[in-house]
C-alpha cells in the first residue's frame, strides 16, 4: 500500500493546534509542500489522514520493548516512564494532528485504538504482580496506570503546564509509584 511522503507528513504536522483541519489544497504551503503534491497523492483529505496514521506505528513503535515484570518497581516504572516519554515525543505532532479527525475516520480510530491498546497490554504484564496484589482493584489500578502514562497525561504536562521532559518524567513516574504502592 501507499505511504505518507515526509512532505505529506510534514503537512499534515503543520495543521496540528486544533484549528480544523483545511481542505487538501488550502495549507501544503505552510509546511513547504505543494499543494499539487498533496492532491496527487490523495484523493481526499480523509485517505491523507488515514495514510498519515499507519506509518508511524512501524516507525515510531518499533522500539517499544517489554519492560520484564521481575525488576524492582522503580526500574519498571523508570523504564515505562523512559519508553513513553521517548515514544510521545516522537509522536505527539502528528498525534495532535490527528486527534481532530478520529470521529470521523475509521484508518485513523484504529490506529490511535491499537496504539492504546498496546500500550495497556505493556503495563498489564508489566506491573503484573502489583495488578494481583490490587485484588478487587486490579482493573481500577490499570485503569489509573494507563491513564497516569497515556499520551494524553503526556501532552497535559508537557503541553498544559509547560513542562520540559525531565520534569514530565519525574511527574510520570511519581503519579505511576503512587499509584502501585497505595
Amino acid at each position: 500500500g501507499r505511504t505518507t511522503t515526509p512532505a505529506a507528513e510534514r503537512w499534515m504536522i503543520g495543521v496540528a493546534g486544533g484549528a480544523p483541519p483545511p481542505p487538501a489544497g488550502a495549507g501544503p504551503d505552510r509546511a513547504g509542500v505543494a499543494a499539487r503534491l498533496v492532491s496527487h497523492l490523495f484523493e481526499d483529505m480523509d485517505a491523507l489522514y488515514g495514510m498519515a496514521a499507519q506509518p508511524k506505528e512501524a516507525r515510531h513503535w518499533r522500539d517499544l520493548q517489554q519492560i520484564p515484570a521481575g525488576l524492582p518497581l522503580d526500574q519498571r516504572v523508570d523504564r515505562t516512564v523512559q519508553q513513553r516519554a521517548k515514544l510521545f515525543e516522537a509522536i505527539g505532532p502528528l498525534r495532535h494532528a490527528l486527534l481532530p479527525v478520529v470521529p470521523r475516520n475509521a484508518v485513523v480510530a484504529d490506529t490511535v485504538a491499537t496504539e492504546e491498546q498496546r500500550l495497556r497490554q505493556g503495563l498489564e504484564t508489566t506491573f503484573a504482580a502489583d495488578l494481583r496484589r490490587a485484588g478487587r482493584a486490579r482493573r481500577e489500578l490499570l485503569d489509573a496506570l494507563d491513564a497516569a502514562s497515556s499520551w494524553e497525561a503526556w501532552a497535559r504536562l508537557r503541553r498544559g503546564q509547560g513542562l520540559g521532559t525531565t520534569a514530565a518524567r519525574k511527574v510520570m513516574a511519581r503519579t505511576m509509584t503512587s499509584l502501585v504502592t497505595r
